[in-house]
């Protein structure tokens, strides 16, 4: 039966017809600053993280063919283990990547769908960075479509469509036609899933569950089409489809998906977090420093802060206790108050500081950051809701005795309309790879990655992504 030309199909043509020499200059080198940044925040969470403890611990009971490299690890595995356990990891400390419009963290399961199937086919350099750009397109096209009612029942973007972006990225591996990718993203789409229950218990680890199944799916579905698998032609704008489903009729945006595909690259839109924190609070970390620096102002002199934030936000994002035991290290997380009190006790260098595990369980135990902590009142706006997801509007007001000072961030720092430096994005990764590379690594990782297009084979990368010596 002939199918009507509708968004599946249009975004399944338009990506099958992508070849990295389409791709302009600055496209390329996003996704190679992409790239980077992802493998400094996967590796940051080798041997830190409880979670990928666990997940390791499954990997080498199941075994598995080993075709793929679990990063830090070393440890080889099937493409769908080694994407499912990279995408996790990747999601783990926070300091991954982030798309406004569609609330995700796309790179977790897109380029961890892209480098499993990836070493698996040998594939080189700039079918890599094809594979990767092209995930991104699928991914945050799909969530600009459903959003924000999408986020507001309760899914979480980098399971549901992080799924669509790995499937697509594992299908430009494999060199899909346009009925290929179509059935592709009709196969994610069943598996389209990943909702925030958790938030409520003060759990987090199923976050990471969500960004790495999202990975392990993308490539599934890959695979079963490779093989003649038939997923469908119409998964996006069906009565019965992934957009009606998971969001509200009135807030579908359908052609976001399809327009300008091929020519718009989504992917000059994600951000970099500069702080191991949920994004939501990125904004009031931001204006805290802002006015602390240009008022230099001293802890003792501030009787109170208040952080008016968007209410979306806020449910993340608002938590006095963060020291529970439940919470390990994710509290400090997806705490404000926990952070602007280590910024404004500590400077920014505490922030950055952040990054290493024991410093931060030192921070969570510090009395002087437990009492500052109940200085700060966080008050959930609707009205600033309404500017969510093109913004993240937050205020923070600080009073001393002598004066009231305030500061509004819409995009926090490392959104294109806030940029951080390739200096800092440097820094960052240095800092992150460290956990597992030693300096020379760190240089020829670096090397690599800047001349990625002319790598016959990423498996040159990836064999560097490991204490070990493979």
């Amino acid at each position: 039966m002939e199918v009507k030309e509708g968004q599946t199909i249009i975004l399944a043509k338009g990506l099958s017809k992508l070849h990295f020499d389409d791709l302009p200059k600055k496209v390329v080198s996003k996704a190679k600053i992409l790239l980077l940044d992802y493998i400094g925040y996967t590796l940051s969470a080798y041997k830190k993280e409880d979670t990928a403890e666990i997940i390791i611990k499954v990997i080498q009971e199941l075994g598995g063919k080993p075709e793929s490299t679990i990063i830090g690890y070393g440890l080889k595995t099937s493409c769908l283990l080694a994407a499912f356990t990279n995408g996790s990891m990747a999601h783990m400390t926070e300091l991954d990547d982030t798309h406004m419009g569609s609330a995700s963290h796309p790179g977790d399961s897109i380029i961890s769908a892209a480098l499993a199937l990836g070493e698996r086919e040998d594939v080189d350099g700039k079918e890599l960075i094809l594979s990767i750009v092209s995930g991104y397109e699928a991914a945050l096209r799909i969530g600009e479509a459903v959003m924000p009612t999408h986020y507001w029942k309760g899914w979480h973007p980098s399971g549901t469509i992080n799924t669509f972006g790995a499937s697509v990225a594992a299908g430009k591996i494999f060199c899909f036609d346009m009925d290929q990718i179509a059935s592709t993203l009709g196969l994610a789409g069943l598996q389209a899933s990943g909702c925030f229950y958790f938030i409520a218990e003060g759990i987090r680890m199923p976050k990471d569950f969500n960004t790495g199944r999202a990975a392990l799916s993308g490539v599934l579905s890959a695979l079963l089409v490779r093989q003649g698998f038939q997923g469908g032609k119409t998964i996006l704008e069906s009565e019965k489809g992934f957009c009606r489903l998971y969001a509200d009729p009135s807030d579908i945006k359908i052609n976001r998906i399809s327009d300008g595909v091929g020519e718009v690259f989504k992917i000059l839109e994600v951000g970099h977090k500069p702080y191991t924190a949920c994004r939501h609070a990125h904004s009031a970390i931001n204006a805290v420093l802002n006015i602390i620096k240009d008022h230099k102002l001293l802890p003792n002199e501030i009787k109170e802060v208040t952080v008016r934030i968007f209410n979306t936000g806020a449910a993340f994002v608002d938590d006095s206790e963060p020291w529970l035991p439940e919470k390990g290290l994710y509290g400090t997380r997806f705490s404000i108050q926990f952070n602007l009190s280590v910024g404004i006790i500590e400077g920014e260098e505490g922030i950055y500081k952040l990054f290493n595990h024991e410093y931060t369980k030192e921070k969570l135990d510090d009395s002087n950051i437990r009492s500052f902590m109940r200085k700060i009142k966080i008050i959930p706006d609707l009205e600033l809701d309404k500017e969510y997801p093109k913004k993240r509007p937050t205020i923070v007001e600080i009073k001393t005795e002598k004066d009231n000072y305030s500061c509004r961030i819409d995009y926090p720092r490392g959104e294109p309309q806030n940029p951080i430096t390739h200096e800092e994005l440097l820094y960052k990764f240095k800092i992150l790879s460290s956990n597992v590379l030693d300096e020379q690594r760190i240089e020829e990782v670096l090397n690599i990655v800047d001349n990625i297009e002319e790598i016959k084979n990423i498996k040159k990368l990836v064999n560097l992504l490991t204490n070990k010596v493979l």
